[in-house]
């Protein structure tokens, strides 16, 4: 087998990138404290790292270490240990790169062979032990989904799958709204949580699973202001009902964790609850510590995207493992009703779909109206806050009552139409605007404002100046057409707006913009994320390269036989003689300090003192 003396020197030979992408996949514990290959070597090997390295490999893997640990080709690893369960070429061949990737065996050329360390570990849990690895056969499946139980399990699910894109988008519109505030030290804030709770019509507790299914699809970011929409927000918003389900759930099964996926391949047409846990525990035997967390956080998320029914896997969820996600959104499509095109508007200013409205249709009606009920069939309610809104971003009164009279199957009732028609008339009876430099030079010195009021009616400054609403804003009149304000202009609007003022804001030449998005507080502003692993590697490339390539070597000795002195090792020194030749001695070294190493020589078995200027090279015995 091989030891940390060898393992340092594979390391001490990768590039950094390989070096990190190797250790992104391993648990270094206290990476801080690693300065160079021998540390890293003795960190990989400490016995809790090692454990949460095996955890995570399937029985394959674990029986190609045991059997490795005597020597041999790679490719006659597994010839002799007859296991109990079907192992192809391939499974064998993927097993090994993957043991190696994780440093807990080494390869010279064909040869392979499992560190020393690895197989302490592996003696120490009789669950590992080679034979109770290779003579336990899979589980049986008992259990067989005909067609019809198949029919009636998608059935069951069909409302689930159109509901979790309802509200993933009803989340993603909470925050366009309004920035969902992080925590310093992560996580929403609780008053932020229920905020889009409400809004996605959702548990408290199924917010942050929603969030992340957004985040990992790439709907949602984390801003200085908190969660806002990400750039892919608005076209996903706008494709079709099945297009954004495909889009969710390829982002899902992408993060999926490896070993999660690698159990779903071989059990993806069973039952998910307890036989997919009995086969789990028998793939990762040395998985105890996560394989029941891992399963039940996948079977909420599966549960989430509506493949599942009662536990088992819906033809849905067949087709997305078998043949992607294109294939279950074929399918996600036959399941769900068509998108209709006409809603009921009613007196009450009430849209009523008896079905899932068009995206299109959808995004424009919510641009006048707020969502009541959201699911296979949505009422909204048309409110003069939504029209102001509208003709602020760039509608008019008659776009609008085009739209309307286009999507009602009804035609427009009378308080619709009288709502409308008010509106448009008092829309932009205030305006609101940031002062330019020439007004706050001019007039705004002594006050402190920044923003400013303005109306062509004095009446309806009037009515503005004697609001107690509006005090807290302190506006000063300063002429009968305008009031300034110490607060931005974004600030006054919204207030005004909340007031039911029909307000709008404009730009210096007095040309209306946008609504603005109401933000809210800015969240303490984090530390740069660090990054250990990052870390750990530019200081063991450094410890190899920051000296002269004799000062590098001298350390890299010094460091093998200090090594080899902690392992009790034998190895191989080549020292250099006077007349320019060359000795090779094998030794167990028992000491190093002072500029001499001191140790046993194995083959005259006497103690030896050498100088370790003279010592050009160190090596195992397998490498000599």
């Amino acid at each position: 087998m091989a030891s940390a003396l060898d393992l340092a020197g594979v390391l001490r030979g990768l590039s950094a990138e390989e070096l990190t992408t190797r250790l992104r996949e391993r648990s270094v514990h206290r990476p801080t404290v690693v300065r160079d290959a021998f540390d890293l070597a003795e960190a990989l090997l400490e016995a809790s790292s090692v454990r949460d390295a095996l955890s995570r490999l399937d029985r394959t893997s674990l029986l190609l270490l045991q059997v490795a640990r005597t020597p041999g080709p790679a490719a006659a690893l597994l010839a002799g240990a007859e296991p109990a369960f079907d192992v192809s070429d391939d499974d064998a061949a993927r097993a090994l790169d993957r043991v190696a990737d994780l440093f807990l065996l080494l390869r010279d050329g064909d040869r392979v062979t499992t560190l020393d360390a690895v197989a302490e570990v592996l003696d120490a849990d009789p669950v590992l032990a080679r034979d109770a690895l290779a003579g336990t056969p899979a589980p049986v499946v008992l259990e067989a989904v005909d067609v019809v139980d198949r029919q009636a399990q998608d059935a069951q699910s069909a409302e689930r799958l159109f509901a979790v894109v309802v509200e993933v988008a009803e989340l993603v519109r909470a925050v366009a709204d309004s920035p969902a505030r992080e925590l310093a030290k992560g996580g929403l804030a609780l008053p932020e949580t229920r905020r889009l709770a409400e809004a996605a019509r959702v548990d408290v507790d199924d917010v942050v699973p929603i969030l992340a299914a957004a985040r990992a699809a790439g709907l949602v970011e984390l801003g200085p202001d908190g969660w806002i929409p990400a750039s892919a927000a608005e076209s996903w918003l706008l494709a079709s009902w099945s297009e954004r389900w495909a889009a969710l759930v390829s982002a899902w099964l992408d993060a999926l964790p490896r070993e999660i996926r690698s159990i779903l391949d071989q059990r993806a047409e069973t039952s998910w609850g307890d036989p997919l846990e009995t086969f789990s525990e028998w793939l990762f035997p040395a998985g105890g510590s996560w394989v029941p967390e891992r399963l039940d956080a996948f079977a909420r998320s599966a549960e989430l995207f509506g493949l599942t029914a009662s536990g088992r896997p819906t033809s849905v969820a067949v087709a997305l493992l078998h043949d992607g996600a294109e294939a279950a959104s074929a399918i996600v499509t036959t399941l769900l009703p068509a998108p209709i095109e006409k809603v009921y508007l009613q007196h009450d200013l009430t849209a009523v779909s008896p079905g899932p409205l068009d995206p299109a249709l959808d995004g424009r009606l919510r641009s006048i109206a707020v969502v009541e009920s959201a699911g296979l069939a949505a009422t909204y309610r048309i409110t003069e806050a939504g029209i102001r809104r509208a003709l602020s971003d760039g509608e008019t009164e008659e776009s609008l009552r085009a739209f309307l009279t286009e999507l009602s199957s009804t035609g427009i009732p009378q308080p619709v139409d009288y709502l409308l028609t008010e509106t448009a008339a008092r829309h932009g009876r205030y305006r609101v605007s940031t002062l330019t430099p020439d007004q706050l030079d001019r007039e705004a010195t002594v006050f402190g404002a920044v923003s400013q009021l303005r109306s062509d009616d004095p009446a309806l400054l009037d009515t503005v100046a004697v609001d107690q609403a509006l005090s807290p804003l302190g506006l000063r009149r300063i002429d009968p057409h305008r009031m300034l304000c110490r607060f931005e202009a974004e600030s006054l609007y919204w207030t005004l707006s909340d007031e039911r003022y029909p307000v709008v804001l404009e730009d210096a030449g007095q040309e209306p913009l946008r609504s603005p998005i109401r933000r809210r507080p800015k969240r303490s502003v984090l530390a740069t994320p660090t990054d250990p692993i990052g870390d750990l590697v530019a200081r063991v490339v450094e410890s190899s390269g920051d000296a002269t390539e004799e000062a590098t070597d001298r350390a890299w000795i010094a460091r093998q036989l200090d090594a080899a002195v902690r392992g009790r090792l034998t190895v191989v020194v080549t020292v250099a003689l006077a007349d320019g030749t060359t000795s090779e001695l094998q030794m167990e070294p028992t000491g190093v300090g002072g500029g001499r190493v001191r140790g046993r020589d194995r083959k005259s078995d006497i103690e030896r003192t050498l100088p370790l200027s003279s010592i050009v090279a160190v090596a195992t015995p397998q490498e000599a």
